[in-house]
């Protein structure tokens, strides 16, 4: 098993046990929803209904709802365009990783 693969599906895990979550889109995913006419102004909350692996092509996704939206259409878009809420188990654990050095590194 790849060494990010083995990662990769933890983390699809990790997250999927925490559904749903509560984030924000990012910068390139407001302009695909702008221009699709979804959403206005401002940046809309999302709600991660679910993460999964897409393959070596298209990497992590998510399946995610406007929260302000009455309507229960959902969208499909990279896990790298939306910001999880930082209240949330899973995006605090990845900031912990984030701090932490690196084995190896100087």
């Amino acid at each position: 098993m790849d060494f990010d693969h083995g990662r990769q599906e933890r983390l699809v895990q990790n997250l999927r046990r925490t559904l749903p979550l509560s984030a924000h889109p990012r910068p390139p995913l407001i302009a695909s929803l702008r221009a699709r006419g979804v959403i206005g102004r401002g940046a809309p909350r999302l709600i991660v209904l679910d993460v999964f692996d897409a393959g070596e092509d298209r990497g992590l996704m998510c399946r995610f709802a406007i929260a302000e939206d009455g309507e229960a259409s959902s969208f499909i878009a990279p896990l790298a365009q939306v910001a999880l809420a930082r209240r949330h188990p899973p995006a605090r654990l990845r900031a912990g990783r984030e701090r932490q050095p690196r084995p190896g590194a100087p």
